[in-house]
């Protein structure tokens, strides 16, 4: 038996060591827990107003030139995927190796009625009746910071089984049960001030919905952008050059490279993020189209493309309802049950 006193160096490392697990999300885990089932997750980052197709359909553009798309701003991925070098091409690679553009087309031009198509389906939330298909008997669907659900959207649908939808307007609401050093680490990875509680800006917003993966939240729904008009902060008409748009997605990619370079590391975690508006931008003028293309990030997600947009801005004709971009996040997720959403047109994007 060695009865030697701890020295306070082995103290302060050891310590060290358990904040960097925590940081992760790597508490060493029990032995009943280690071959627990992956636990899906499905973070839906909403760009309100609808960003225009060369974040994530760049090829479209690079003939004409439109919305400033050059042979040296973009970035060529894997099965005709063709994405913007300053936002998504410089996610992480592990985000660029999952990640799948899916078009949608709903035939509708106002904000509102556009975002309704997307995010429900006649009186139902898809946000609660994704929760409700995930496995579990505690799924919660989060709804975060203060910008809330986009105008058009029902702030109190019918819930599905037990589930509602939850406003999480504080970092406290947020942690849960999470540890305050792990709370602090997740604070320091996005630069949110240790005094700052309020889910109030773009940093603290990635920094809440991180929290809450960790708390074991099955949906959760933010709108990242803090920059441009406060209620549709991509509605960027006249915006042929595609300067105002990159503007606005600027600040939101540092957090999404920290955000997917983290999360997609967690065990026994299939984090699925989907980036999204309610249509994309027709040239000329940036104006409404009548459906768009969203992004797709999942460690089962193939890289490429469904289609690619026309090169008006508009999605192909062949583009599924948005019923089908559910469908295939419900593959991505690997739900056992995602019938409820269709079958999933996309399987070919599915690894």
């Amino acid at each position: 038996m060695n009865d030697r006193p701890i020295s306070r160096r082995a103290i302060l490392k050891a310590g060290a060591a358990i904040a960097g697990t925590l940081a992760l999300g790597e508490w060493p885990l029990r032995a009943e827990t280690r071959d627990a089932p992956e636990q899906p997750t499905l973070v839906v980052l909403w760009l309100n107003g609808g960003p225009a197709g060369l974040f994530n359909s760049a090829d479209s553009f690079l003939a004409s030139g439109a919305f400033g798309v050059t042979a040296d701003n973009v970035r060529h991925l894997d099965n005709g995927l063709c994405v913007d070098a300053g936002s998504f091409g410089a996610l992480p690679e592990t985000a660029m190796a999952h990640m799948a553009s899916i078009d949608f087309r709903h035939g509708l031009y106002p904000h509102a009625d556009a975002r309704a198509a997307m995010l429900e389906r006649a009186s139902r939330s898809q946000l609660l009746r994704m929760a409700a298909a995930m496995p579990g008997k505690a799924i919660r669907c989060a709804v975060v910071n203060s910008l809330g659900l986009p105008v058009g959207v029902a702030t109190t649908p019918p819930a599905e089984g037990h589930i509602t939808l939850e406003r999480i307007a504080s970092l406290d609401d947020a942690r849960g049960h999470l540890p305050t050093v792990q709370l602090n680490a997740i604070r320091s990875a996005y630069g949110v001030p240790a005094v700052s509680t309020l889910i109030d800006s773009q940093c603290s917003t990635f920094a809440g919905i991180e929290s809450l993966i960790h708390a074991g939240v099955g949906v959760i729904f933010a709108q990242p952008a803090y920059t441009g008009r406060p209620d549709r902060q991509f509605d960027t008409h006249h915006d042929d050059v595609g300067t105002l748009a990159r503007d606005i997605m600027a600040p939101i990619t540092p957090s999404l490279i920290t955000f997917l370079d983290r999360v997609m590391a967690l065990p026994r975690r299939n984090v699925v993020t989907l980036l999204t508006g309610e249509f994309s931008r027709t040239l000329p003028g940036s104006d409404h189209a009548p459906g768009g293309t969203a992004t797709v990030i999942g460690k089962y997600v193939k890289t490429g493309t469904a289609g690619r947009q026309g090169p008006g801005g508009s999605p192909p004709e062949h583009a599924t309802s948005p019923e089908g971009l559910w469908a295939y996040v419900a593959a991505a997720l690997r739900l056992s049950g995602p019938a409820s959403f269709g079958r999933n047109p996309h399987r070919e994007l599915i690894a």
